[in-house]
């Protein structure tokens, strides 16, 4: 068996099919798409769907509705494919499961290969494969959407320094607007990116013109910004004076810092970015020192360092008092080393071909084959393990799956659609389930479970807060409360009493004893249950 480089131009592809494979095993294995993020993505997809663009969901939060805070193309692009084609948003997002990991993987194999060559491009896909991260490559995210074209916003920037032109910086600032307008954290990692290649060519190169393809790449976004801000003086005069005072982030939520700090061990970079993507990425920056000892190195080298030393420290921000989720920066580093790691395996094949005692080719062969079989498969077993398909949330009484949706969930779901009056709003004890419903139902959820889900009977532990009186009801257009039989504290108290209790994302409501038995003491004496399962009871409010 003979693998001849020079005449498989189209082995760039393999790592894009082997992808699609592993892609296709859990988006057909789960009638979901995967992880919890999905869910209000979804949502917002249904919102833009309905009511326009708009910076507020009108259906979360009601009446006074909540801040998107997320950039929209990804939900266009879900609410465009499920109008256009008139299938499920959420079967649209599953659809776009391989889609998406397809693309990225051929982004990096093809950025790989024109920093590398062929070996290099097509190692650096399989790289991907190997990592545990491809389990997140496959998630329907704006993330991913915006990692197809960051690998190459990045390469077009170093090529525009490479060939002194100023038309590929502009090019790539193109593909900026586009994750712009996708995804918060990898707009910040591009920008940095960005300004870490501007940063070296300062310093190594002299080159005081870099800052011309600096000022190129981001010269979309600058006429763009010049554009609306003209437009808005003219047009919308208060909107902007509003944006003047209060920030970007007030007006539209959007923000890129953290109210929270994560960081990861050491083994957890190794278990998350995989052995051989660090192996064959710490034998390609050896190989590139050695360049770099010898004043042999190239630009694309320096680059290729640089960009992974960014993304690393980003990681571990924390070192400088900034708040990070170093798991989420993985996925930007996985790409530069992927890269790295695609010319490292380059490297041991140029040696094993220039070494008599390997110098056969099937040895060759047998390389390539063993690396990419070892990839494959540690993708599969990734995917094939049914702990990426379950997403939930933990607290100090225990956990709570948040995603895919139970039958329970669903079930609730399909009660509203055919017997819930969409004029009224709904309050909650689980606003996971509740994203979940608004998702799937014409339902709108007002905040506040507190207030609204008790009576007499029940001590409220939280502080000023009493149960509500018809009149409140009435007036705050709740005619809906839904109780989870599952959030009940573990082990049960002699007071019944409703409880607080705070998650990373949203707070549960949980009783000290149980719900089913005890319904009729906690709901509002003007209410009757009208449905129930497994998992939840509701009850409507009769005004």
């Amino acid at each position: 068996m003979n693998i001849n480089l020079k005449n498989k131009k189209y082995l760039i592809a393999l790592p894009a099919l082997a992808a699609l494979f592993i892609a296709l095993i859990p988006t057909i294995k789960y009638q979901w798409p995967l992880g919890w993020d999905i869910i209000y993505h979804v949502q917002y997809a249904q919102v833009y769907t309905q009511y326009g663009f708009t910076l507020t969901d009108p259906q979360l939060n009601a009446p006074f509705g909540r801040k998107i805070a997320y950039l929209p193309l990804f939900h266009f692009l879900i609410a465009g494919i499920g109008s256009f084609l008139d299938i499920n948003y959420f079967q649209v997002a599953r659809i776009l499961q391989p889609i998406l990991a397809v693309s990225i993987v051929l982004s990096v194999s093809y950025v790989a290969k024109k920093f590398y060559g062929t070996l290099a491009g097509v190692g650096a896909g399989f790289l991907i494969l190997s990592s545990y991260l491809v389990s997140r490559i496959i998630l329907p995210l704006p993330e991913n959407l915006a990692l197809i074209f960051l690998p190459l916003a990045v390469y077009l920037y170093y090529k525009s320094l490479e060939n002194k032109n100023l038309k590929t910086a502009f090019f790539g600032g193109i593909l900026f607007l586009i994750i712009l307008l996708t995804h918060q954290g990898a707009t910040l990692c591009l920008i940095l990116s960005v300004i870490a290649i501007t940063i070296l060519e300062l310093l190594v190169y002299r080159n005081i013109n870099v800052l011309k393809n600096f000022t190129s790449f981001f010269l979309a976004l600058i006429l763009i910004i010049v554009t609306g801000l003209i437009s808005l003086q003219l047009v919308a005069p208060q909107t902007l004076q509003n944006l003047m005072q209060q920030g970007i982030t007030a007006i539209t939520g959007l923000s890129t810092s953290l109210p929270i700090n994560r960081s990861l061990g050491l083994f957890s970079y190794l278990g998350n970015l995989g052995i051989l993507v660090l192996i064959f990425s710490l034998i390609g920056g050896i190989s590139i020192l050695k360049k770099i000892q010898m004043k042999e190195f190239m630009r694309k080298d320096l680059v290729i360092l640089v960009w992974i030393l960014s993304m690393f420290l980003l990681s571990n921000a924390y070192w400088f008092g900034i708040n990070v989720i170093s798991y989420r920066v993985l996925i930007y580093l996985l790409i530069p080393l992927s890269i790295l790691g695609g010319y490292g395996i380059n490297v041991i094949y140029q040696k094993l071909k220039n070494n008599e005692r390997f110098s056969s080719k099937n040895v060759h062969t047998i390389f390539l084959v063993a690396i990419l079989c070892l990839s494959l498969f540690s993708g599969i077993f990734t995917v094939e393990n049914p702990k990426i398909a379950t997403y939930g949330i933990k607290n100090q009484e225990g956990y709570i799956q948040t995603a895919p949706p139970s039958d329970a969930e669903v079930d609730l779901a399909n009660w509203f659609n055919e017997n819930g009056n969409s004029s009224r709003y709904v309050v909650i004890s689980n606003q996971f389930t509740g994203m979940f419903l608004a998702a799937d139902t014409n339902m709108s959820f007002r905040e506040g479970f507190q207030y609204f889900s008790t009576n007499s009977n029940v001590t409220i532990e939280e502080k000023g807060v009493k149960s509500s009186t018809l009149a409140n009801f009435k007036k705050a257009n709740v005619g809906y409360v839904v109780y989870d039989k599952r959030l009940v504290t573990s082990p049960e108290e002699k007071t019944l009493s409703l409880r607080v209790i705070d998650t990373e994302f949203f707070p549960l409501q949980y009783f000290t004893q149980d719900i089913q038995s005890n319904i009729n003491r906690i709901k509002p004496e003007f209410s009757r249950v009208v449905y129930e399962n497994e998992d939840f009871i509701v009850c409507e409010i009769n005004w």
